[in-house]
């Protein structure tokens, strides 16, 4: 999911920040038997595996109902 995150969202414009959810006891709870786990601040973007086409699909709907991610 990596590489099809990080080459979408070069496309946009947008960067990348990984975590490891096992250094924050409220992710690891949350995700810890669904990693990888690709958020946009605290919102859910795709789990396991994504496609460009989908991936792309998800940020557009997220941007308009979101806006930018929350830190």
């Amino acid at each position: 999911m990596k590489e099809v995150a990080l080459s979408v969202l070069r496309e946009l414009g947008l960067g990348l920040s990984e975590q490891d959810v096992r250094d924050d006891p409220e992710l690891e709870r949350r995700y810890l038997f669904e990693i990888p786990v690709l958020l946009w601040g605290e919102q859910e973007v795709a789990r396991h595996r994504t496609t460009a086409e989908s991936l792309r699909e998800r940020l557009r709907t997220l941007s308009i109902a979101l806006g930018p991610p929350s830190e």
